[in-house]
Order: structure tokens, then C-alpha cells, then sequence
């Protein structure tokens, strides 16, 4: 039997896998994800001041998860994007937290992911607030795609620094571009603008020798096609808003897809009971363990309590790991 760490890689491989996957417990994840990622990205835990000068603040509400502090932008006019300090990303001790983070981890067992948060996107987001971006994207796209560029190229500064230190298999590169019904901008507009810079990174993400993931949580698979062309291993977390069983038919042999819990549901929310989680994890098993080649089990639960979100991941996962076993189906 294949261990959870080469399991867990066929799909990376567009090979079969003996059982389904999960990106969690198969996986190491570090940076965003794991938590707020290194401070200068989404400030300090807790809340607190990013590399940027962005305030981030960690409400309740948000299952704790850091977002701009509303009402505190620091750019309100996208042509004076130049007036954006980055951080200096040798002021943070590296090799100190990487030891850290892999005290207790056998990279033998798992595949080590690292989340770069706050894509070039969602970097303009936290700068000028949503409202502002999406104007900015209309108004002013050439100094959108000059900021862009400037973002992408220190965010492949920065994956140097966590190739160099963390030598992860995979990097999860986050950017949020779409609500549950559709892209934020059309996407003519994210061809257009954005994609670009996505593609760049994406680039020095293969040229390091990893996997690279695409976080983009909501409706976005008007993309699917974009994502693959610029080279995305592992579309993640790939929510039920979308046509996942299709998408899979369709694309399975060129992208895989991590995610397939109802994450925006009542399953996901504080009145879940142990009944439906366990039936969620049941669900996407069936539904998409099938495919196995190229699906993987990623989720989250929106609690705010630490003690019931631990107790919801004990559930969920105590009903997959015994079940995915057995129901891994050949695609027929």
C-alpha cells in the first residue's frame, strides 16, 4: 500500500490513487493556511501590522481568519501604488521558523505544502479595501498591471526565501478572485490583467521544483481552461458552487482538484451536528473519490471556538479516513 505521502502525490502525477486523498492529514502545511502565514504577509496572530503597513484584525465573525482592518486603506489612488513600502523579506528569522514548524514532522509521512497568501489580487484588496480594487481594475488598468508586477516579482523573491529554508513539495498560491456566484471582474478582465502575473509566478514555482496549488475559493471555474494554461498542478479548494464532478471529466487529466466540502453550508457552519459532518465526509467520497486520479479532500469548518472547530475536524475526519478506504471506485 502507498503511503499517505506518494498516495497523496498520484494526483500531483495524474495517477491512480489507492484511497482518496486529503490535503490536510496527508499532507504538512505551512505558512497561510497552516495559520496567518509569516507576519509580514497578513500581520502578526492575533492581529497586528503586515510588511505593507496593512492593519489586519482577526474577528470572531471570520472564524478568526486576519482581514484588513475596515475603514484603515492606506492607497485610495492606484497611480500612486509607488507610495507602497514591501517588506524586506531577509529581516525574518527563517531558519528559526522553519525549525520550529517542523518540530514533530515526518517529511517521510507527508508532502510539505507552504501558502503564500495575499496574491497579487488580493494584495491590491487589502491596500484600497474590494470597492476600490474592482474600480481601479476599470479605471486605471495599466497601473493595476504595473503594481502587479511589482507584487509578483517580490512574491518570487519570497518563494525563494521558502524553497531555500522549508523545501516544500508543494506551494499553495492564494488569490480569492471569485464570490459564490461568479469572478469579481469578468473574465475577459482577469485574462487581461491578472492572469499574467499569475502565470509568472506560477513559472518560478515549477522552475523551484514544486507542485504548484491555486487557492480560489468561490464560483471560478469559468477559468478552469486559464488555470491549466498557466500552469496550475492542483486547483484548491474547489467548492460544490461549482460543477466539480464535470470539471474533473473534463480537465481531470490535465489539473487535479483539492476541496468538495459544502464549506459554504450549513455543514460548515457553528450548528453543524456530528450527523451531517459525517455525512459530508461520506458525500465526497462517493462523489469524487471516484475520480482518482484527481481529487483530494480539502475543508474547513467556520467556527470560532478553537475546542468545536477541533472537535468538527475529529468528526469529519474520523468518518473519512476508515471510509475513503474502501469506496476509492475506478472511474468508469
Amino acid at each position: 500500500m502507498l503511503s499517505p505521502k506518494e498516495n497523496y502525490r498520484q494526483i500531483f502525477l495524474h495517477k491512480p490513487v489507492e484511497y482518496t486523498p486529503c490535503t490536510i492529514t496527508d499532507g504538512a502545511i505551512f505558512g497561510f493556511g497552516a495559520k496567518n502565514g509569516p507576519w509580514f504577509e497578513k500581520g502578526p496572530e492575533g492581529g497586528g501590522y503586515d510588511g505593507f503597513g496593512v492593519r489586519w484584525v482577526t474577528p470572531d465573525s471570520g472564524n478568526n481568519a486576519a482581514i484588513p482592518a475596515p475603514g484603515e486603506f492606506i492607497l485610495d489612488d492606484i497611480t500612486e501604488w509607488k507610495k507602497v513600502k514591501f517588506p524586506d523579506l531577509d529581516n525574518y528569522d527563517w531558519e528559526d521558523e522553519a525549525r520550529k514548524d517542523f518540530s514533530g514532522i515526518n517529511r517521510d509521512n507527508v508532502l510539505v505544502e507552504f501558502g503564500v497568501g495575499n496574491g497579487v489580487y488580493e494584495r491590491l484588496a487589502a491596500l484600497m479595501g474590494f470597492e476600490e480594487a474592482l474600480i481601479s481594475l476599470a479605471m486605471e488598468p495599466e497601473a493595476c498591471m504595473e503594481f502587479f508586477d511589482k507584487v509578483s516579482d517580490y512574491q518570487c523573491e519570497y518563494i525563494d526565501y521558502i524553497v531555500k529554508y522549508y523545501h516544500p513539495d508543494i506551494i499553495n498560491y492564494y488569490d480569492d478572485i471569485a464570490t459564490q456566484r461568479n469572478l469579481f471582474m469578468s473574465p475577459a478582465t482577469y485574462r487581461e490583467l491578472i492572469k499574467p502575473f499569475h502565470k509568472k509566478v506560477m513559472q518560478h514555482i515549477h522552475e523551484k521544483g514544486c507542485y504548484t496549488m491555486q487557492h480560489t475559493c468561490g464560483h471560478a471555474e469559468s477559468v478552469i481552461e486559464d488555470m491549466i494554461d498557466i500552469g496550475v498542478d492542483c486547483w484548491v479548494s474547489v467548492q460544490p458552487c461549482n460543477d466539480i464532478q464535470n470539471l474533473i471529466q473534463q480537465y481531470g487529466d490535465q489539473i487535479s482538484f483539492a476541496g468538495g466540502m459544502d464549506t459554504n453550508g450549513a455543514v460548515a457552519g457553528e450548528g453543524a451536528t456530528p450527523e451531517m459532518i459525517r455525512a459530508e465526509a461520506r458525500r465526497v467520497v462517493d462523489e469524487y473519490g471516484k475520480y482518482h486520479k484527481a481529487f483530494a479532500l480539502f475543508g474547513f469548518f467556520l467556527n470560532h471556538d478553537p475546542k468545536a472547530l477541533g472537535q468538527n475536524f475529529g468528526i469529519l475526519f474520523d468518518e473519512f479516513m476508515p471510509y475513503r478506504m474502501t469506496r476509492c471506485n475506478s472511474l468508469t
